[in-house]
C-alpha cells in the first residue's frame, strides 16, 4: 500500500516525526478530523486548517458546543460538520468515524486534541496523617480520554487512510507535563505514554523529518 503517515507530538516545543513523501501536502478539500474541536485549541486549529482549504469533521462530547463551532466556521466560509463522540468509548469512536466516512469520505488527517485534567496529589499528608488520595476514577478518566482516546481515534483514522490508499496525517497533542508535574500523576503519565505511542506508530512506517507549510501554519497557535 502507498499510504504515507505523519505523526507529530506537539508540545510547547515541537517534537516532530514525519511522513515519507511530498512535504507540501495540499489541504484543499482534505477531510481533517479534530477531537475536542468545538472550542479552545481544537477550534483554533480548525479555523487555521479550514482557511487553508480543509473540510473539517469536528468531534466533541458536547453537542451544543459543536453546533456553535460549526456555525462560527460556516460564517467564515469553512466547511465543517459536527460529530458527537466520547473518545474514551470504543463503540462511540467507531460509530463517529463510520459517520464521517459515510457523510464526508475517508479522513486525510486527524488531530488527537481531546483531553481532560483531574489534578490531585497521589497522597496528601500532613504531620504523618493521610488527608487525601488520588481516586481511581480520577486516574482512569484522564488515562481513558487522553491516551485511550488517542489510540481509538488514531486506529480508526489510520484504517480509513489505508483502505482509501491515500496519504495521511495524525497529530497527537502532548504537553510539557509529559516530563512529570506535581499533582498530575494521571495527566503526566498519559502524555508520556502518548509520546511513546506516537514514536511507536511512526516506526510502523518510513518517516522523514519535515513539516508541510500548511501544517506549520495550522499548528502555530499561540499557547
Amino acid at each position: 500500500m502507498s499510504s504515507h503517515f505523519l505523526f507529530i507530538c506537539f508540545m510547547l516545543r515541537c517534537t516532530i516525526i514525519r511522513s515519507k513523501g511530498d512535504s507540501s501536502m495540499e489541504l484543499t478539500n482534505k477531510i481533517i478530523a479534530i477531537t475536542g474541536g468545538a472550542r479552545g485549541l481544537g477550534f483554533a486549529m480548525a479555523e487555521r486548517l479550514g482557511k487553508a482549504g480543509a473540510r473539517l469533521a469536528l468531534l466533541d462530547l458536547n453537542a451544543d458546543n459543536l453546533d456553535s463551532a460549526v456555525a462560527k466556521l460556516a460564517s467564515s466560509g469553512i466547511d465543517a460538520r459536527a460529530f458527537v463522540v466520547n473518545v474514551a468509548d470504543e463503540a462511540s469512536v467507531t460509530q463517529a468515524f463510520a459517520d464521517i466516512l459515510d457523510q464526508m469520505g475517508a479522513v486525510s488527517g486527524l488531530v488527537n486534541n481531546a483531553g481532560i485534567t483531574k489534578d490531585a496529589l497521589l497522597i496528601k499528608a500532613k504531620e504523618g496523617e493521610v488527608q487525601k488520595r488520588m481516586t481511581l476514577d480520577a486516574w482512569k478518566s484522564v488515562i481513558d480520554v487522553n491516551l485511550t482516546g488517542a489510540f481509538l481515534c488514531g486506529r480508526e483514522a489510520a484504517t480509513q487512510m489505508i483502505e482509501a490508499d491515500q496519504e495521511g496525517v495524525i497529530i497527537n497533542i502532548s504537553s510539557i507535563s509529559c516530563a512529570g508535574n506535581m499533582g498530575q500523576s494521571n495527566y503526566s503519565a498519559a502524555k508520556a505514554a502518548l509520546n511513546a505511542l506516537t514514536v511507536t506508530w511512526a516506526k510502523s512506517w518510513p518517516v522523514t523529518v519535515s513539516v508541510p507549510a500548511a501544517w506549520r501554519l495550522a499548528l502555530s497557535i499561540p499557547r
